[in-house]
């Protein structure tokens, strides 16, 4: 009862220093134009938590002070703490030696360089980081949701995805063909309340055969998002653990997942998955350079989502939003790092019949069975212990994991052992280890090592009916990696594999270093990479790949290529610009030329509309330039999405984790909406025009986030209330959100009593509406003159109530046909 008092008068004065603060902006008289805004008018020291944020991230709560002075301070030794997370040391260290005093001014911030200012509309304080004292990130999924109240999502929702594509190939030489696809690809998803249904299916019609529909799959999901376990019904798939095969099944299972519901941030550190927030350009770095750049919609990825060269295991991803925002994961790594915290658990259990798709069409083997488990329990943050079974008839299949962290870094042990009816007892193995280094070691070194051991008869459900008993060709396979800095940005690399199998005839084990910098004084980087593969029945291999990237610009990449084998040279064109927002371009060019292929051509574009998105592609082939055989391939794809949420209806773009149908009320009739805009305000993520509902369709499901708006030629004294919508969506589940409301109004007054005729100063009270519709009461402040400024009002009468002893009070009444901003003027209190 003491915490909630005690958070309640926090709250009082953060909405008593709001309220006055707002008639300083509102310059109620002529001279008040010309004066510098006033932070602290009250002429005390004024003491009251707020959220420390930085760009989009919530650090966390901080106790300010804001002085007689107007001057903010700030708490050093929790701030200090707070901003450890996203400033370097060096950073921190020259912020910390400012001052021997326990509190920090905005002087002492802009003296290192960072910058501090206060955000009343919020109610936040922002501390804004140069470059070069930003600290490189690891994408995470834990966030600060619990600081919003956060919009309710629809009873009901729903919506049909659907992408309609054609496609040309034609085949030239002395017999030349044409075949001709058209496909329209579905999937769907039903809500009502906590029920998600999902369905899926395409419609398929071609030159070579008839016309066939088929259906991909549907179920019903449950989500128990505090506990991170989804219960699914009907048709699934698991990837497995560890050792198993992954599994398609029409039945029931359970998953307990904070990388597929992520609530909560149980893992210690960052694993192979990620999330992105909104869509962002994917830099892909091999050897240190960038060698490709993708477009990646809002959601969360794994490593296997993003196809890379291979081969590599010295890869990079850097992702920009499109807010400028840039962040690295690294992949070259050999342990999952699924290290859970301790006491956390996660589990997967399914049981059903096998299915496949046999001749086009979803077929259930329901004379089978398939069960399929595993749980992970973190027994300590340096220990995680697991377990994994499935069964497929007479199949088995078990196995136990260990991961283990100390200070030379994290370790992985796996067992498995199958038994097959026919093939007997089968086991496998796998030893990794990722070496951790201090951040301060100036080479930034890497090491990685992975060794696994498949018997050639270990088998997972999806061998049960092999016909061989030689169902793992490879036995021994080893794989290391390491790299360091050999100057500030000349990088030396080295990757080793080795094979051994039961077809000893592709054995090999295979050495390659690399190195890479940057390209003089230019903003281009080359690599260099050898191989050297030794075979055990062919020549070997020795082989030579130089790169050169060149960033035209933020939105244009040109990278050149050539490799000694086959003599082939390569020369690949990007450019993005305004990702994730209404008008986004995508595209690429490439060409490639070897002893094979004179030329192998592939363009495309991808263009995102406001309700739509249009791709299209292009390739050929030609053996050699002047001759007759050829091929070529044109694909053009158009996607949308028709979805509902409550009453509301919009069409817009797919829809992908969840969304958010955004519609006006009739008072902004005639205003354009830019939703989610730019900085800038050249691009927003949708536009709102006219009558029509917009589709925000691109929202990260369990994850907190802010729709923001902008309106144009907004009516004076208009009250758009926070001009932001804070959400924390579900599974596939759908928002009904409204910018504006009849409760426009703002009533600017002087406020006096009337038997002393004197103003009624520095005094809070409330604003009860007397009408028949339910309105929450609207608290409201006097300044020194007593004047107050009250927002978010209808049409129609209210009693304001001050919080005196005497609890005085007066009837104000609004007329309909009133200006959006009401200047009371004297208004006398009995």
């Amino acid at each position: 009862m003491g915490m909630k008092t005690e958070n309640h008068h926090k709250m009082w004065q953060v909405l008593y220093v709001l309220g006055l603060v707002l008639f300083y902006c509102a310059a109620l008289s002529p001279t008040a134009w010309g004066q510098e805004m006033v932070l602290n008018p009250t002429g005390r020291d004024i003491q009251l938590t707020s959220l420390l944020r930085i760009s989009d991230t919530i650090l966390g709560e901080a106790d300010i002070i804001i002085t007689a002075n107007n001057e903010i301070l700030l708490p050093k030794e929790s701030t200090l703490s707070l901003l450890s997370s996203v400033v370097t040391h060096e950073g921190i260290g020259r912020l910390n030696d400012t001052t021997d005093d326990e509190m920090l001014s905005q002087h002492h911030f802009e003296s290192v360089g960072l910058n501090l200012s206060f955000d009343f509309s919020s109610l936040e304080c922002i501390v804004t980081v140069p470059p070069e004292f930003s600290l490189t990130q690891q994408l995470s999924m834990n966030s600060a949701d619990d600081f919003y109240n956060y919009a309710e999502p629809s009873l009901l929702s729903g919506y049909v995805n659907f992408a309609l594509s054609a496609n040309e190939t034609q085949y030239v030489d002395q017999n030349s063909s044409r075949q001709e696809l058209y496909r329209g690809q579905f999937d769907s998803a039903l809500n009502i309340g906590f029920l998600n249904f999902e369905y899926e299916s395409y419609l398929e019609n071609s030159s070579s055969q008839d016309s066939r529909y088929v259906r991909e799959g549907s179920r019903l999901n449950i989500d128990f998002a505090e506990q991170g376990t989804r219960l699914v019904l009907g048709d699934m798939y698991n990837s497995g653990q560890s050792f198993q095969d992954s599994a398609d099944i029409l039945g029931i299972g359970l998953t307990r997942d904070f990388t597929l519901i992520p609530t909560r941030n149980a893992r210690p550190r960052a694993n192979q998955s990620f999330t992105l927030q909104r869509a962002s350009n994917v830099d892909v770095y091999i050897d240190g350079i960038a060698v490709q750049r993708l477009t990646l919609g809002a959601g969360s990825y794994n490593l296997s989502d993003i196809p890379l060269a291979q081969g590599s295991n010295d890869i990079v991803l850097v992702i920009t939003d499109r807010s400028g925002n840039e962040e690295h994961i690294e992949f070259s790594i050999a342990t999952g790092n699924d290290l859970l915290n301790s006491g956390e658990f996660e589990y997967s259990v399914m049981y059903g019949a096998p299915s496949e798709l046999q001749n086009g069409q979803l077929e259930y083997l329901t004379d089978e069975r398939i069960f399929h488990g595993y749980i992970d329990v973190g027994i300590s943050p340096w220990l995680t212990l697991g377990t994994n079974f499935q069964t497929r008839e007479d199949l088995y299949q078990y196995g136990a994991t260990a991961l283990l962290a100390s200070t030379w870094g994290v370790t992985e042990l796996t067992a498995s052992r199958s038994e097959h009816p026919t093939f007997g007892t089968g086991d496998a193995f796998k030893f990794a280890f990722d070496a951790e280094f201090s951040n301060t070691n100036t080479l930034s070194p890497q090491l990685s090592f992975s060794y696994e051991y498949l018997a050639n008869n270990f088998t997972g459900v999806s061998g049960f009916d092999a016909s061989d008993i030689d169902i793992n060709l490879t036995t021994h396979y080893v794989s290391a990696f390491s790299s360091i800095y050999l100057g500030q940005s000349l990088r030396a690399a080295m990757t080793l594999n080795y094979r051994s199998g039961i077809d000893k005839e592709n054995d090999y084990w295979l050495i390659s270093p690399s190195l890479s910098d940057g390209l003089f004084d230019t903003p281009a980087t080359w690599s260099a990479r050898v191989n050297y593969r030794h075979n055990a029945s062919e020549d070997d291999d020795i082989s030579t790949t130089v790169t050169i990237s060149w960033p035209l610009s933020r939105q244009t990449r040109v990278v050149g290529r050539y490799t000694t084998e086959l003599n082939e040279a390569a020369l690949d064109y990007s450019y993005q610009n305004n990702i994730g927002n209404t008008g986004g371009v995508s595209a690429f060019a490439s060409v490639i030329t070897n002893e094979e292929t004179d030329a192998d051509m592939d363009a495309g574009i991808n263009y995102t509309a406001n309700r739509y998105e249009l791709n299209a592609t292009h390739a050929s082939r030609l053996e050699e330039i002047s001759g007759e055989t050829r091929n070529h391939s044109t694909d053009v794809t158009i996607s949308s999405s028709l979805a509902f949420a409550g009453s509301s209806v919009a069409v817009g773009r797919p829809v992908r984790e969840a969304f958010a149908i955004v519609t006006k009320h009739k008072s902004l009739k005639e205003n354009d909406v830019a939703i989610d805009p730019t900085k800038d305000g050249e691009h927003a993520r949708v536009y709102l025009k006219g009558d029509a509902s917009a589709m925000v369709p691109d929202l990260v499901a369990y994850n907190g986030q802010v729709i923001s708006y902008e309106v144009d030629n907004l009516p004076p004294g208009y009250d758009l209330g926070d001009g932001a919508f804070w959400i924390k969506p579900g599974y596939k589940r759908g928002f009904q959100l409204q910018i504006g409301s009849d409760a426009v109004l703002t009533v600017i007054g002087k406020l006096f009593d009337r038997q002393s005729n004197n103003p009624i100063s520095l005094v809070a009270g409330v604003a009860h509406y007397l009408g028949e519709v339910k309105q929450l009461p609207i608290d409201f402040f006097t300044n020194r003159n007593g004047i107050f400024a009250i927002s978010g009002l209808k049409p129609g009468k209210y009693q304001l109530v001050l919080d005196t002893k005497e609890q005085e009070s007066v009837i104000i009444s609004l007329s309909e046909r009133s200006d959006n901003l009401i200047r009371l003027g004297d208004v006398y209190v009995e």
